[in-house]
Formats: structure tokens, C-alpha cells, sequence
């Protein structure tokens, strides 16, 4: 069976992330340490082993994005007192104060992908990602 349904999904993630660069030009950051913010902002003090486990990547690349934050001024990391090995990320007040418009600039990207697109659609294509998906645990 030929598909191009992961070409279709890689192109799509390329225009993504292609949009947002535009819009994060003014934050010094890109899509990936976006979505790091983002996700930072919803979960503080989560360790940062975690991160990596819930956003289903591996951990070099969020040390990278969590590096680059740091050194930007909109995280830092609590070393854990009960295991030195592990650092809790929390978002500075520079990402505190810049949550809205991460938020915007997230919302207007779902509203672009998603506008004419009903929410039955939206469902039945999370459900078919999310069973690839999960081929890979």
C-alpha cells in the first residue's frame, strides 16, 4: 500500500513552524523553545525529565530548547534538594509577562490551521494521529 500521508504530515509541520518563525522573530525564539514556553507556563516546576516524556521527545533536544530559554531570560531551572540530578523549570516574570501573547500567536496558528474545519473533522484526525502514534510506544 502507497501512502503520502507522512509526507503530507511532514510538509504541514514544516509550514507550522515556517509561520511561526515569522511570529517569534520579536522573542528571539523559535517554534520548538515556543512550544517549551508554552508548555513551561502551564506546568511550573515540572521536572524536566518530564517535559521530555510528555511532550514525546528526547532529552537532548529539550536540554537544548531549555538551555537556549534560560540564557534568553524566560526560565530557570530549581535544582530538586532530594536529588541533585534533577531541575524543576520555571518561568521567569519576563515569560510570565509575555504569556498572552504566546497565547495569541498559539491561537491565531490553530485558528489559520483550523478555521474551516468542523470539529467532528478535528476529532476523527486527532484520533487517527494519536493511534499512529501510540504503534510507537
Amino acid at each position: 500500500m502507497k501512502t503520502i500521508a507522512g509526507r503530507l504530515i511532514s510538509a504541514i509541520h514544516r509550514k507550522i513552524y515556517q509561520r511561526m518563525q515569522a511570529k517569534l522573530k520579536a522573542y528571539d525564539i523559535d517554534a520548538g523553545q515556543f512550544f517549551f514556553l508554552r508548555y513551561l507556563l502551564q506546568h511550573q516546576g515540572i521536572a524536566q525529565e518530564e517535559v521530555a516524556h510528555n511532550l514525546r521527545l528526547d532529552k537532548a533536544t529539550v536540554s537544548k530548547g531549555i538551555k537556549r530559554l534560560e540564557l534568553l531570560g524566560y526560565i530557570r531551572k530549581e535544582v530538586n534538594p532530594a536529588d541533585k540530578r534533577e531541575n524543576h523549570l520555571f518561568p521567569t516574570q519576563k515569560a510570565i509577562l509575555k504569556r498572552k501573547e504566546m497565547d495569541e500567536i498559539y491561537m491565531e496558528i490553530n485558528r489559520f490551521l483550523f478555521h474551516d474545519i468542523s470539529k467532528d473533522e478535528i476529532k476523527i484526525l486527532e484520533d487517527i494521529l494519536n493511534k499512529i502514534l501510540y504503534k510507537f510506544d
